[in-house]
């Protein structure tokens, strides 16, 4: 912090003076009545850009696909009341994929903020943002007389990016905004943010290396948390010593290329075949950086990886909680610092399994080949009046710049971008993991786009999700960002028609254009914004003309044309027996189902019940 004066200063200027100091260059804002002095504040210093969205949540959103691809805090300022309200999907989505962005909303005077008049409503729009905001955020703050504005933004500010990322959030009264404020003998709000390496339940890492040692079929799985410079250098370290395949969760498809050697692909509900076939014939599993959520785990924990020994590092303790004790050794540490330790031991060792895991390799190679991801994928016949996602998102593998940033929606962008996409390094792809909400990409990637101009900035969107922030094609408009913006247009909500088909005898509603849901005419639509526009129907229509339309320099919206009946395959689906019971199978056996004897043979026999019952319907 610039050494302070004894000058009176108001607050807001106090908050720019903080994000100038930790380097923030831009922010995302919508105006209103409860941050104008901010945002003042903001104009006249000029040393920060500002990006004017046209909803909070899209604000947010934005913050998120800057801090995505940027490494960096991502910042949005927000209004009092429904401005603030606005905002709390942007937040949550960046709590559960720990996102490192700070919210500032504006709130009624301090006076009508006070905890001990508990009214609903404090002054014209305000209410209780902190106490609503606290579940959802690492810290939720509000700025009062006792409170230095500067110190509690600067705190924010490393609180998000310490340990588990994720937002932060900080109320300023619109009084204190405008206000003079004397730093000297304000609360500092100091907290240790050191990282730590916590052994749990007697477990050491020697005990990992000895497992290591002894392991015929090991796997590593890796996610999002492994992401940070520090981490990725020590992963890399790790997976070069002891050359073990590994899986990659969604939100870390882009850690590693496609043609990586230990490579063997991304698990999970919506996975490969092969993938899962490989975890569930591990016999030691080491996760790192991950959470693993119910669409990476199956339904069922105790099926999950069933004949290994699973270690997990996880830093938040409230995830290492909801592991059962049994085959579930459990590290609560940063996933950088067992990593560099467990190196120093392995080098130590002279860890040497080679002929054991090159066998392992092999073996988890030959599945692949067995079972091929485009195999599963686009099983049925094909209707010829429409173009299938996978093709599309395999062209574009092929065609988007080596630097290219790609961020989807839901739906065909999210599964079927996430499944069938080849990664080469230089990229970034990414999408909302954990709340999943509609609306994410088309925000996002404006945030990415910020982040570095010089980058193409693909959007995978769907005619249901971009309905959510529609109105975010504007500022696409007014910035006059060359977005690369697919809409892949199936007639509504394809994963609730497909659920509606396998639990509801088909009965559709509010799913396609005549059950209730109705879409605009996206040509006109990409006039309207002064958007170039082009028709996907047919494979043919992916060629030269399409990747010339790539690299133009004004925006463009592809509509992808895909069959209303598209199914995402593979996928772990749910059963309905005769009687009515659903059955959830383990995570190797996908529809479209193969035969049993072709599991058995997979899995030296070891086919689970529910395997046999889903079979029975």
């Amino acid at each position: 912090m610039n050494e302070m004066t004894n000058q009176p200063r108001s607050g807001s200027s106090l908050v720019v003076d903080a994000l100038q100091e930790q380097g923030v260059e831009l922010v995302f804002a919508i105006t209103g009545a409860g941050n104008l002095a901010l945002l003042d504040e903001i104009k006249q210093r000029g040393t920060i850009q500002v990006v004017f969205m046209h909803h909070e949540q899209a604000t947010v959103m934005a913050a998120q696909g800057y801090s995505r691809t940027s490494g960096k805090i991502g910042v949005a300022i927000v209004t009092t009341g429904g401005g603030t309200t606005n905002a709390m999907t942007g937040i949550l989505s960046a709590h559960l994929d720990s996102i490192p962005v700070l919210v500032i909303s504006g709130n009624e005077s301090s006076f009508h903020c006070l905890p001990s008049q508990g009214l609903r409503g404090w002054g014209v729009q305000g209410f209780d943002s902190v106490s609503t905001f606290a579940p959802i955020t690492k810290k939720s703050l509000r700025l009062s007389q006792g409170i230095c504005p500067a110190v509690a933004v600067t705190e924010l500010m490393h609180q998000s990016l310490m340990n588990r990322k994720g937002p932060t959030h900080v109320d300023f009264p619109m009084d204190l905004q405008r206000s003079s404020c004397c730093p000297p003998g304000c609360l500092h709000l100091s907290d240790n943010h050191e990282k730590t390496l916590i052994n749990q339940k007697g477990i050491n890492l020697n005990e990992l290396v000895s497992a290591l040692e002894n392991a015929e079929r090991p796997l590593v799985y890796i996610g999002n948390g492994c992401r940070d410079t520090e981490s990725f250098e020590h992963l890399a370290r790790f997976l070069h010593i002891t050359k073990i395949p590994f899986v990659l969760s969604w939100s870390a498809v882009d850690l590693f290329p496609e043609t990586h050697p230990q490579n063997i692909g991304r698990g999970g509900i919506y996975g490969e075949r092969a993938t899962n076939l490989s975890l569930q014939k591990a016999d030691l599993l080491i996760c790192l950086g991950t959470r693993l959520a119910i669409p990476q785990v199956g339904y069922d924990k105790k099926d999950f990886a069933r004949n290994a020994s699973i270690w997990v590092v996880e830093l938040d303790p409230n995830e290492i909680r909801k592991f059962p004790n049994n085959r579930w050794n459990l590290l609560e540490a940063d996933v950088g610092l067992v990593l560099e330790k467990l190196n120093q031991l392995l080098s130590e060792t002279e860890y040497v399994n080679t002929s054991v895991i090159e066998k392992w390799r092999l073996d988890c190679k030959n599945l692949r080949e067995e079972f091929p991801r485009t195999s599963d994928m686009q099983v049925g016949a094909r209707n010829p009046k429409f173009v299938h996602s996978v093709d599309v998102i395999d062209y574009l593998s092929d065609c988007v710049d080596d630097r290219a940033v790609i961020v989807t929606d839901v739906g065909a962008g999210l599964l079927s971008g996430h499944y069938a996409y080849r990664h080469k390094m230089g990229r970034r792809f990414f999408t909302s993991q954990g709340l999943g909400e509609m609306g994410f990409g088309l925000p996002a990637a404006i945030g990415a786009f910020f982040s570095d101009k010089t980058r193409q900035i693909v959007c995978l969107n769907t005619d249901g999700g971009i309905m959510f922030n529609l109105q975010e094609l504007q500022t696409i408009c007014y910035w006059k960002i060359p977005m690369k913006l697919f809409i892949f247009n199936n007639d509504g909500y394809t994963m609730i028609k497909v659920s509606q088909a396998n639990l509801f005898e088909g009965r559709e509603f509010g799913s396609s254009t005549i059950s209730g849901v109705s879409f605009p005419k996206f040509k006109d639509l990409a006039e309207s914004f002064d958007m170039n526009y082009f028709r996907i129907q047919h494979v043919n229509d992916l060629n030269s003309h399409l990747t010339e339309e790539l690299k133009a320099e004004r925006s463009t919206l592809f509509e992808v044309i895909m069959d209303p009946h598209q199914r995402y395959l593979p996928r772990l689906g749910t059963t309905r027996l005769l009687d009515g019971t659903l059955v959830s199978p383990p995570l190797e056996d996908l529809d479209p189902k193969i035969s049993l004897s072709a599991l058995s043979q997979v899995l030296e026999g070891g086919v689970h019940e529910a395997s046999r019952t889903s079979r029975q319907s």
